[in-house]
């Protein structure tokens, strides 16, 4: 069995979704979405939706604006309801990375971002349930918040859909096609053939392995990030901000029926590879309480919260923590993956960009430092602050995960709260 298509689009996640929907409103015909399971029931799933505008370059922050407007917005600019909660979102660093939060965010406020660096007592007055200790600044970011990953792909495939792109869903790709140095197309499970002149690699966490069908190497690392969520007791009072804590290593994130998500923000990812067939997996008690204790550092009042369960999610991770946004050397095989933890927040203005540059337009936002084969000149070794703030300049020390500990209790040594009880 054949057919033909335009455009295979391989994922359907937040991210393939989205480029289906772009793609068919620049015109493009007869585009084809391949999804091996159900829509969203990969990375884009288990996403916990934060949705904050720190970035360190201004093609992201000019990208993360953009994905911000349509969250805001989605019901009239795409259509459904990205769930989306503007709780205001609260961004911690150590003394040592104040003067860098503060000349990103002069930069940031030109592109279109609210944002107000505070000193750590000030803190109190947007959210006085942080620990301000040993805290250099925390960035506070009014705009920012969470939305419904799977609300937002299910948005994209239904719109995309209405403009004529077709999505089939329990149907993997086998094999990618090629012929004279460009793609002729891909092989499906049910033995099928479809010729197309473009394919687009859009497959998350199976990404890699999707490009290697292609004889196409991806830098990129699937890493292991646990997610857990508490319920708060009920003399919590409202629910508290979004709050990345980059000092102490901490995020935590607030969700309907009194629950909190949370989990660890350390550059552990790398170091744990993860098969991503164990995507959702249960963890175990041992690592809950490692992670939240530094939860109950960043907020005291999670210490009281209760355990009630955890999954392992992950990170498909590129040596610079950008994602690969590009044509690969085989003409019309594309690349949208190594999100790098962005895949969410960023999805809108990525199938933005990709779409045009799929179709031949320019993009809104520039594709530059996105390209496949910037990892010739790349230094290997950034970590997940890079992705925040420029830390090029800072000392490696700073990157580890046990001087994040050591900064945040500087002088406080006595201030760690237990770990939340487990249910």
């Amino acid at each position: 069995m054949s057919r033909t298509a335009d455009v295979v689009i391989v994922g359907g996640g937040v991210t393939g979704t989205s480029i289906a929907f772009h793609l068919a409103g620049r015109g493009a015909r007869n585009v084809l979405l391949l999804e091996r399971n159900a829509l969203a029931s990969g990375g884009t799933g288990l996403s916990v939706g934060i949705v904050r505008q720190l970035y360190p370059t201004p093609e992201t922050t000019q990208m993360v604006v953009r994905s911000l407007a349509v969250f805001r917005a989605f019901k009239d600019a795409v259509g459904g309801d990205s769930g989306y909660v503007a709780c205001g979102c609260l961004i911690a660093v150590a003394p040592s990375m104040r003067a860098t939060l503060e000349a990103s965010v002069a930069r940031q406020r030109a592109l279109g971002v609210r944002a107000e660096v505070l000193s750590p007592a000030d803190v109190a007055r947007i959210e006085p349930r942080i620990d301000p200790a040993g805290l250099g600044a925390v960035l506070w970011e009014p705009d920012s918040g969470y939305g419904d990953p799977t609300s937002v792909t299910l948005g994209f495939a239904e719109a995309a859909r209405r403009r004529g792109v077709t999505i089939e869903q329990g149907v993997g790709v086998t094999a990618i096609h090629a012929g004279a140095s460009r793609t002729r197309g891909v092989e499906t499970t049910r033995g099928e053939r479809i010729d197309a002149p473009v394919v687009v690699n859009c497959a998350g966490l199976w990404a890699p392995e999707v490009a290697r069908m292609a004889g196409v190497q991806l830098p990129i690392v699937v890493g292991r990030h646990p997610v857990f969520v508490v319920e708060r007791d009920a003399d919590f009072g409202p629910p508290h901000r979004v709050y990345l804590d980059l000092a102490g290593g901490a995020y935590a994130r607030p969700e309907t029926g009194g629950l909190t998500l949370t989990g660890s923000l350390t550059d552990d990812e790398t170091r744990h590879p993860m098969d991503p067939e164990r995507l959702g997996a249960e963890v175990g008690h041992d690592e809950a309480e490692e992670a939240l204790e530094r939860t109950a550092r960043a907020m005291p009042r999670l210490a009281e919260a209760r355990y009630r369960r955890g999954w392992a999610g992950a990170f498909d991770i590129t040596p610079d923590w950008m994602p690969i946004l590009d044509e690969t050397p085989l003409d019309g095989f594309w690349v949208a993956a190594g999100m790098s933890g962005h895949g969410f927040k960023l999805s809108p203005a990525v199938g933005e960009m990709m779409a045009a540059r799929i179709v031949g337009a320019t993009p809104p936002v520039s594709a530059t430092p996105f390209a496949y084969d910037r990892f010739a000149t790349v230094a290997a070794g950034a970590t997940f602050v890079s992705s925040y703030l420029d830390s090029s300049h800072l000392d490696s020390s700073y990157l580890d995960s046990s001087y994040l500990d050591s900064s945040y209790l500087e002088g406080n040594p006595s201030r760690v709260p237990p770990p939340p009880p487990v249910a």
